[in-house]
């Protein structure tokens, strides 16, 4: 956004605004305004005042700027310059007094604001409504409720209203159901604590197709059974689980076990049913507030032979098309749900989720991948950019050959037809007697009239032929961008193709359970070393995800340290991983350094749940601190007479 000339306080005041919202810092906003409004450095020194931002009731006092003073006309907070020796807070309190004709006693630092003449800063106050007596400074005021401000409003004001610790003020003098359409409008993110528990913000259900692979069937859930007020009525309560059942419905016992909350607002988003819930499981929000997780809701239809359709697609596969549910039994959070459609997890709206652990092995592929591709694409583009620039080359010098050998032989026909009748010309005037001198004036009239016909046909052949080769050229042109787009056509099928090839397909329950087995076999490994293995990636097939886990291990066995593992065939690495992981638990039991005068403690999984200590070390040394010091003693016996 282009910034306003002058060099007044307003200029320079909405320039800083302007610069601010852009996203750069306040002291270089400040510079760039300066500088646009042609002052030096020394002109930048700022005014110090200070006021208070005062909620009563829920309501914010704002006070009409008079035009005395600067934004004229603009709301602001009570507030004004601060005099010598005094500190911002005392200016505050005296500028509150002057300008409303109230003195606050409490008052709280929230933050400050520039306008590059003016540094405010702005003091929070909160009490019981009482009367304003306006000074002359002011024309009238307002109690305006919280997140609703009169306009216009000064940018101070608004920049202040609109930070991240008037948010939080805000956030106080909200019920629960304030904060939850709070962040539907998206004015807060997913989580918020609030009192006793946690507000997130989750998917309840997708519309459209996707693919349900414990069933191994495509399902298509109708928007109109779903994007209503009516299915959003009966979302309200719904409760809020961690993993399905076994049975899939919930029971007394179930309930009991698994619930973590409820949903109190649900609203739709897009194609999707998504919903504000109450969480007050601890572990729960803190699982949900770090993983990476989605949502799973359980429907439950009256008679599904009846309500729902079953289908044979194109390909052979299965399809399902829902009715409308008879009852919605509840919402799971699980680790990835139906209507990710295949993708990452996306069920549960957070602003914590973390990134997996990579290795350094990763991280150094992963570099080199991005090194390569952006070199590739330079390159691509620097070729495509030096073709472009050869064809039109090419085309201009061949177009400019083109007219010169044209030109060229029209006026070379030109000259040939004009040499050629002035010497049949000459030479008839010489062989003509006196007396026929008139005669032959009559006809060389009439040759030169023939001859200048002569001439505007050949400029009209010539005219002809340069019409003709533009015609060509078009032609040709238009032939090379029909080339060019069928070009492109044929790249983005080949693109489609290969896309398609690469999405990553949706897990069957076999695969899953691969992938569980080889978590909690390299599990039982890696908490020897009080560790934990690293999760499956999105789209990670089984045996390089049973490569990611083995690498880290690997330099506790000597025969493999060395190896690529991802160069091995599956066959010769089930060898390397049993090697590896028996190297690696040796190496916990059996460290090369023992623990100097104590216990090592080694944890393993047990593949059931189960967790087993075991304590390596010499008991002697680790419990000689209890032990009563050594005493040498000797026996006395009496003598016997």
């Amino acid at each position: 956004m282009p910034l306003e000339e002058g060099s007044s306080r307003e200029a320079i005041s909405k320039n800083i605004a302007t610069e601010r919202e852009a996203g750069k810092p306040e002291q270089q906003a400040i510079a760039i305004a300066m500088h646009e409004a042609g002052k030096s450095k020394a002109d930048s020194d700022k005014v110090q005042a200070a006021g208070t931002l005062i909620v009563a009731d829920g309501n914010v006092l704002f006070l009409r700027r008079g035009d005395g003073g600067d934004h004229p006309g603009e709301w602001a907070f009570p507030g004004g310059h601060i005099e010598a020796g005094e500190t911002p807070e005392e200016a505050a309190r005296r500028e509150t007094f002057e300008e409303a004709g109230y003195e606050p006693e409490k008052l709280i630092e929230i933050g400050t604001t520039s306008d590059g003449d003016v540094e405010f800063t702005t003091f929070y106050h909160e009490c019981r409504p009482f009367d304003v007596a306006l000074s002359d400074e002011s024309t009238e005021f307002v109690w305006s409720p919280l997140g609703s401000w009169p306009e216009p409003l000064h940018p101070g004001c608004r920049f202040m209203l609109e930070s991240d610790a008037f948010k939080a003020i805000r956030k106080a003098h909200m019920t629960e159901t304030d904060l939850a359409r709070a962040m539907v409008a998206g004015e807060y993110s997913s989580p918020q604590f609030f009192v006793n528990m946690w507000l997130f913000d989750i998917r309840i259900t997708g519309t459209g197709t996707s693919y349900r692979s414990k069933d191994e069937e495509y399902v298509y859930r109708p928007p109109e059974e779903y994007l209503n007020d009516d299915f959003l009525a009966r979302c309200n309560g719904l409760p809020v689980i961690v993993d399905h059942p076994e049975n899939s419905n919930l029971n007394s016992e179930e309930f009991k076990k698994r619930s973590v909350g409820s949903v109190m607002l649900p609203y739709i988003k897009g194609d999707e049913v998504w919903a504000i819930v109450r969480i007050y499981n601890e572990a729960a929000a803190t699982m949900m507030s770090n993983e990476q997780l989605s949502t799973s809701p359980n429907v439950v239809f009256r008679n599904p032979k009846l309500e729902n359709t079953v289908v044979t697609l194109d390909n052979g596969e299965k399809g399902l098309i829902e009715g409308n549910p008879k009852l919605l039994d509840h919402i799971a959070i699980c680790e990835v749900g139906v209507w990710d459609k295949g993708g990452p997890p996306t069920g549960v709206s957070t602003t914590n989720v973390q990134e997996p652990e990579m290795t350094e092995e990763e991280r150094k592929a992963k570099a080199d991948a991005e090194a390569k591709d952006a070199l590739e694409a330079k390159a691509k583009a620097d070729a495509e950019e030096k073709a472009k620039a050869d064809a039109e080359e090419e085309k201009a010098k061949a177009d400019s050959d083109k007219w010169e050998k044209l030109m060229s032989a029209v006026d070379s026909l030109c000259k040939r037809m004009d040499s050629y009748d002035g010497d049949k010309n000459d030479k008839k005037a010489d062989a003509m007697p006196a007396d026929e001198m008139s005669i032959a004036d009559k006809k060389a009239d009439s040759d030169g009239k023939k001859a200048d016909d002569d001439a505007k046909d050949k400029e009209a052949e010539a005219a002809k032929l340069k019409a003709e080769a533009k015609e060509e050229e078009a032609k040709a042109d238009a032939a090379k961008r029909e080339s060019v787009l069928l070009d492109r056509v044929s790249q983005l099928e080949k693109l489609l193709v290969e896309t398609a090839r690469l999405a990553p397909k949706p897990l069957g329950d076999a695969e899953y359970a691969a992938m569980a087995d080889a978590q909690a076999k390299a599990d039982s490994v890696y908490s020897a070393f009080g560790k934990s293995a690293n999760r499956p990636l999105n789209g990670e097939d089984l045996l390089a995800y049973r490569k990611r886990l083995a690498a880290p291990m690997k330099s506790h066995s000597a025969a493999w340290k060395d190896v690529d593992l991802s160069k091995l065939e599956a066959s010769v690495f089930d060898i390397a991983e049993a090697a590896i992981y028996a190297d690696a638990m040796g190496a916990a039991v059996n460290p090369a350094v023992s623990p100097e005068g104590g216990l090592r403690a080694v944890t393993r999984d047990t593949g059931t749940g189960h967790k087993i200590t075991t304590f390596y070390g010499n008991v002697g040394s680790w419990m000689d601190d209890f032990r009563a010091p050594r005493m040498h003693g000797e026996i006395n016996q009496p003598n016997k007479h």
